[in-house]
């Protein structure tokens, strides 16, 4: 499938405010296919179900296929859709803001816009859609499936109608009347926890027995393996979308299960009470439940007469959001750790010491070894230049094309690691592991996996043999087959809170039921059938929610210890339906994200918890404040959930009652390089005062410690020989008279794009997330276009030699003018037929170099 992204107008609501003139809120753009013109569109419209349906109705209200324009470099414009966030807000509120455009609207070239909607992530960040008015008629009547907001509660109504403005990567083909619907099913057992409750809008905790109940099929369906063809068929799981729509599909075996069980009429599953247009039973290839299906939220009752409503008001073609993939450490074997999560074990000083010794020793090959630090781009950090993903190949620092650039050299000629210009790099990039490793990000055995929920049962209640209290797997295990039979484990989701968060199991593989599932090595099976699961992950469902997984002994060993001290916290808050809310309120709301402070704050916790533990404490004595860590786990999932729910319980207010009952105590160490990072973003002095700072006898601050020690300048050469790249060359044809004015040519080149990228680079340092997508594609247009040029300029390998000796008068910093000769034939061909053959890393049982569990053999 064509991927199609727009670039849209992004304005501040202030800004618009102030354009008041002859009565309306009017802005005027600068001139048509101008740079600032094309500079006012910062944000990118991803492809998704609604961009395809605004095409053509745009072409139907308008008559004309002018939906978009182009730019030189085939980037495509409209105006049809426009991003307004609400940050600056002087001299008004952001409130007020919300009131006036939201009352209002505004013009652009006569065109008056209007709220549309907004993505969850978008409204946490405190941004809206707004569209073309002559647009949003259609466009309601289109996304809205015959519902009209009748007394519905607005969180959920304006959270389920903008799922088909989730971002796709593909589409793919489900026959409606292919779709069997089951009811959700509920489970209910007593646990003693840690009660997390509201009275009179505040919050309350108490350690208790309590009855939890686990919806244990939240969200996600089963997909039959005929559907995983083309794009999809490595993948195990798809992410789908579709107008009040949302579920995480699971690759089956539906067709031979019904075989294996003797279902051969379709009057057999409808005897059951599902649900399902099929003529034939061999026409399903999903299963899914009420609970996937939000149109159901707004209707009375689990019934054909609705189900089919919906069916009418969609066609085939889900949009594909994600799917399965590993991650990109060891080919897929290994996971990177986060600083909450290792906070939350009792870590020992050596037990820390040991962990962090692995990657001390990882990032000295690597620095030392150019074999190794090849291999560490190749195998392991290299990011794929897709199309789609252009904001990941280019990030902000532009270590990707800087890592680009270097690998070329690295791979091509031996000599280059000689070259002021590699130990640069090196110097960076061995910055950039020792800063990820301060800040808790450590390499482990394991895996990200999504969560499936009680695959096997829900087989067996397509046919009606599932009993509703019986599971294939037992508490406390899971089944993973990236992972060995019996293998303990330990697990934990994001957002991690606290230490009742963590969850230790066993890995089951066996039994044949598992053989109708295709799940590859980063699915992972959860059973919350008499386990607590849920809420122990921190309110998880499986609409494609993620969890950590390792086997490293160390940290397997030390969670379990604390498994029956550490009571989960379980959240009792209920949410309400507020039908009087106001789109104003609710999105004012909505865009006051306080999850970074609750994390942090549960961190600063911990550090307490575990510093009087460890210096005889018992758990009476930090059981307080524990429980208010638990306070703030469930905190977490209320801000997480409230841009589809809505809560009596003030957020900001518990979390300020909670830090100013802690004030006393400084924050950990561990923060600072975090509080540093924070500040660079937020475009403030980085410069902290450390004596804020306290060290506590706790993982993160052991991890800090050993991180912050090591010193990769001990020991090395005070002085250095280097070579220049231009060395490199081996040179055979004789300098033409005109090599000296074309190098001038190509230097003036180089400066120029150089001038270019300097211009984006300070914007990216300067905008938000959303904005860097534009910023990106920018650099790699320019990029390209330099290629090009470079290409028509350099007529002779002398015209290269003068150019590369010419740059190399140049700050070692100015790495970015060399980039425009990275895919220049004759640079290529000369580094090539100059090159000392380097060698490649492979991996190998009992090869002579260790890293982390793995073998290494140079060839």
């Amino acid at each position: 499938m064509e991927l199609k992204k727009y670039r849209i107008l992004l304005m501040e609501a202030v800004d618009i405010i102030k354009s008041f003139n002859n009565g309306k809120y009017e802005v005027i753009l600068p001139k048509k296919d101008t740079k600032d013109y094309y500079k006012s569109f910062k944000n990118i419209l991803d492809h998704s179900l609604d961009l395809e349906q605004l095409e053509l109705t745009h072409k139907k209200v308008y008559r004309n296929n002018r939906f978009s324009f182009s730019d030189d470099f085939d980037n495509k414009y409209t105006l049809s859709i426009i991003n307004i966030k609400f940050y600056k807000a002087e001299p008004y509120t952001r409130k007020k803001l919300r009131e006036i455009l939201y009352k209002e609207g505004f013009y652009i070239n006569d065109s008056h816009y209007v709220r549309y909607k907004r993505s969850s992530g978008s409204s946490r960040e405190g941004k809206c859609l707004f569209i073309d008015e002559k647009l949003l008629k259609p466009m309601e009547k289109w996304g809205e499936c015959g519902l009209k907001n009748k007394g519905f509660d607005l969180s959920s109504w304006e959270s389920y109608k903008a799922l088909s403005l989730s971002s796709i990567k593909d589409k793919i083909k489900i026959p409606l009347d292919g779709i069997l619907f089951i009811e959700d099913h509920k489970v209910s057992f007593n646990e003693n926890v840690v009660c997390v409750g509201e009275e009179d809008g505040k919050l309350t905790v108490q350690s208790k027995e309590t009855q939890i109940v686990n919806d244990i099929w939240d969200g996600q369906s089963l997909l039959d393996e005929s559907l995983f063809t083309d794009a999809f068929k490595d993948k195990h799981m798809l992410l789908l979308r579709n107008k009040f729509f949302k579920t995480c599909g699971f690759k089956s075996k539906i067709q031979k299960w019904f075989l294996d069980n003797d279902m051969k009429d379709i009057n057999q599953l409808k005897q059951l009470g599902h649900i399902t247009f099929a003529k034939d039973i061999n026409q399903i290839v999903m299963i899914t439940t009420r609970n996937s299906l939000k149109h159901l939220k707004f209707v009375d009752g689990f019934n054909e007469k609705n189900i089919a409503s919906w069916l009418s008001h969609i066609d085939e073609y889900f949009g594909v959001v994600k799917y399965d993939k590993g991650t990109r450490y060891f080919d897929g074997r290994m996971v990177q750790s986060s600083y909450q999560f290792l906070n939350t074990i009792q870590l020992s000083k050596e037990e820390c010491k040991e962990i962090v010794g692995e990657t001390h020793h990882y990032i000295s090959t690597i620095r030392n070894d150019i074999d190794f630090m090849k291999h560490h781009f190749q195998s392991m950090y290299r990011m794929k230049k897709e199309h789609d993903d252009i904001d990941e190949a280019y990030e902000a620092e532009g270590l990707a094309q800087r890592a680009e650039l270097i690998f070329k050299l690295m791979h091509t000629n031996n000599k280059f690691q000689q070259t002021r210009l590699y130990s640069y790099f090196r110097n960076k990039v061995v910055d950039g592991l020792k800063r990820n490793a301060l800040e808790g990000h450590l390499l482990f055995s394991g895996t990200n996996a999504t969560l499936f929920g009680n695959g096997p049962e829900m087989l067996l209640q397509s046919i009606g043999k599932f009993d509703g209290k019986t599971s294939v797997l037992k508490p406390q295990t899971i089944r993973c087959e990236g992972f060995m039979n019996h293998k303990q484990l330990v697990c934990a989701r994001s957002p991690h809170i606290t230490m009742g968060n963590l969850y230790v199991v066993e890995n089951m593989l066996d039994g044949d039921i598992w053989n109708y599932f295709d799940l590859g090595k980063n699915i992972v099976c959860v059973n919350a059938i008499n386990d607590n699961i849920q809420q122990r992950l921190n309110g998880c469902d499986y609409d494609s929610d993620m969890m950590l997984i390792t086997d490293n002994e160390t940290l397997v060993k030390k969670a379990k210890l604390n498994q029956s001290v550490f009571k989960v916290p379980v959240c009792e808050i209920k949410s309400v339906k507020k039908t009087n809310n106001t789109l104003v309120e609710m999105d004012y709301k909505t865009s006051e994200n306080k999850i970074g402070e609750i994390v942090n704050l549960s961190q600063k916790l911990n550090s307490i918890i575990w510093e009087k533990l460890n210096n005889g404490s018992f758990f009476e004595e930090v059981k307080e404040i524990y429980q208010d860590v638990c306070k703030l786990a469930v905190l977490s999932g209320i801000e997480i959930d409230k841009a589809k729910r809505s809560f009596n319980i003030d957020v900001s207010k518990e979390l300020k009652i909670i830090s100013n009952k802690y004030q006393e105590y400084n924050k950990p160490e561990f923060f600072i390089p975090l509080d540093k990072e924070a500040a660079k973003k937020h475009k403030k002095n980085s410069k902290i005062d450390e004596d804020k700072y306290k060290h506590y006898e706790t993982a993160m601050s052991y991890i800090y410690n050993e991180v912050k020690d090591i010193d990769f300048r001990l020991n090395k050469a005070k002085t250095i020989n280097y070579i220049p790249i231009s060395s490199m060359f081996v040179i055979k044809e004789k300098i033409s008279s005109t090599a000296y004015s074309q190098k001038s040519k190509v230097i003036k080149l180089c400066e120029e794009y150089n001038n270019e990228r300097k211009a984006l680079q300070v914007q990216l340092e300067n905008c938000d997330e959303d904005e860097k997508k534009v910023l990106y594609q920018n650099m790699y247009d320019i990029t390209n276009k330099c290629y090009e040029e470079m290409e028509k300029q350099i007529k002779s390998e002398w015209v290269l030699y003068l150019a590369i000796s010419e740059l190399e008068k140049n700050e070692i910093k100015d790495w970015h003018l060399y980039a425009p000769f990275l895919n220049n034939k004759l640079f290529v061909n000369i580094l090539n037929n100059s090159k000392e053959k380097p060698k490649q890393i492979v991996e190998k049982e009992e090869g002579q170099y260790h890293l982390y569990k793995f073998y290494f053999d140079k060839i």
